[in-house]
């Protein structure tokens, strides 16, 4: 299984760091990391790289999105994916700061409903993973089926 979390970075720290996505997965994999006591730290710089999320309205577009699918479940913030022909468990929850997808995919399919977003850019602490949505999945070679 993996961990993705979606952020929606601010327009002018995507054109800063356009070209050096590792610093910016390393500023977020530190504010992930941090200790308790630094929380006001690290809440301060990530207030000034993500943009809040429209958490409703995002809840909303994917409610309508798989609307009548078998295979979906939503409760609250939570969106869930049970898809065995694919062999997809894929589970969604919606933050206001950012979105955490996990999943048994890659490529979960949650990604092509957010692809959209052009600054929405996902990292897997876990695997030390990291990327630009749109960019992944409009230069992916990877098909669903």
């Amino acid at each position: 299984m993996r961990t993705f979390y979606l952020f929606e970075l601010k327009d002018n720290i995507l054109r800063n760091y356009k070209n050096n996505y590792e610093e910016l997965y390393s500023m977020l994999e530190s504010i992930h990391f941090l200790k308790t006591e630094d929380i006001v730290l690290g809440y301060t710089l990530f207030d000034k790289l993500v943009n809040p999320l429209k958490k409703s309205g995002l809840n909303d577009y994917i409610k309508e999105r798989y609307l009548g699918n078998e295979n979906y479940i939503c409760y609250d913030n939570a969106h869930t994916i049970n898809d065995f022909y694919y062999n997809e468990s894929t589970k969604m929850i919606i933050n206001n700061s950012h979105i955490r997808i996990k999943s048994n995919k890659n490529l979960p399919s949650f990604f092509f409903d957010m692809k959209g977003n052009a600054n929405m850019f996902v990292c897997d602490f876990d695997n030390q993973d990291y990327f630009l949505l749109k960019e992944t999945m409009s230069n992916s070679c990877v098909s669903l089926i």
